[in-house]
């Protein structure tokens, strides 16, 4: 079976669902991101549910596809789809134990997590995998740079997020300082590099639990990859995240008990390049699906 015809399964008792929101009206760089759901879901034909390196088979994990939201292509702005989404986030969390929102611009994240956290209200966390803070002021409304901050100032607390990847070269000074001075959990590309992903996840989401969270939502922005692997990120960068260290922490996340929902964006399928972004996001999915059904069998076998 490819993981295509298993997302297709149409599970009466989910263990996963999965939602589409193909939004691009609130990307700061014009895109066309609302052709990445539908570019996400065939990609995933070219995949099998089976993962070698973990000896597991996704088909263990049973998913629904919620399908998409209604876009915002026909709108003049981003807040009905974004009012959109936090309703159908909000039926997710109350139809299976794990969501994952697929983008779509990273507006997408505040409005996402904040359905979850009225459907399963608790002490949520934040952590990204990003090469930006995403916390300008939504002076010009919620856009893909402002979900951080807004979900801040809408009260996270700061040091209930985390933020993996930040590139030297990806913010401005008073972002940065901003960030530092919420007391979100900062981990530079360079430390990534020098201590590796898997002391750099347990350690943020450590800090994460030890400031109260028992739920995370984790936002993959794929511009967190260098940008000769992710060319349909409109922010992406030289020098980025490899790879291989994505793929790691979506399953190390994945395999964490503390981990409840994700989100997948900043992907313009349109812009791609031989659909090498959009396998990469797709990787990213499945490997997170992996470590959930590790977890599952970590549960059965202490």
């Amino acid at each position: 079976m490819n993981a295509r015809e298993w997302l297709a399964g149409d599970a009466a008792m989910p263990d996963l669902v999965v939602l589409g929101a193909p939004i691009a009206r609130a990307s700061i760089t014009p895109v066309e991101s609302w052709s990445t759901p539908p570019a996400f879901r065939a990609a995933l034909e070219r995949f099998p549910t089976w993962d070698a390196e973990r000896y597991v088979d996704l088909e263990e994990l049973r998913v629904k596809d919620l399908g998409d939201v209604e876009g915002d292509r026909e709108d003049a702005d981003a807040r009905a789809a974004h009012e959109r989404i936090q309703e159908a986030a909000y039926t997710a969390a109350r139809t299976a134990e794990h969501v994952v929102v697929v983008g779509g611009d990273n507006s997408l994240t505040r409005p996402a997590l904040l359905g979850m956290m009225s459907a399963r209200p608790g002490a949520w966390a934040l952590l990204t995998i990003d090469a930006h803070h995403d916390c300008r002021p939504a002076t010009d409304g919620s856009r893909n740079g402002t979900p951080v901050r807004e979900l801040i100032e809408a009260g996270l607390p700061g040091e209930r997020v985390a933020q993996i990847g930040i590139h030297p070269l990806g913010n401005t000074r008073e972002h940065a300082d901003w960030a530092r001075a919420q007391g979100i959990h900062i981990v530079s590309l360079h430390a990534v590099q020098r201590d590796g992903m898997d002391a750099v996840i347990a350690s943020s989401v450590a800090q994460l639990v030890a400031h109260g969270a028992d739920r995370v939502y984790v936002d993959f922005d794929i511009d967190v990859v260098d940008r000769a692997f992710a060319p349909a990120c409109p922010a992406s960068l030289p020098g980025g995240m490899q790879p291989d260290d994505l793929l790691r922490a979506a399953f190390l996340l994945g395999a964490d008990p503390h981990v409840v929902a994700a989100d997948l964006c900043e992907v313009d399928a349109n812009a791609d390049v031989n659909a090498m972004t959009v396998r990469l996001m797709v990787a990213t999915f499945l490997k997170f699906c992996s470590g959930l059904v590790t977890r599952a069998h970590n549960r059965s076998h202490p």
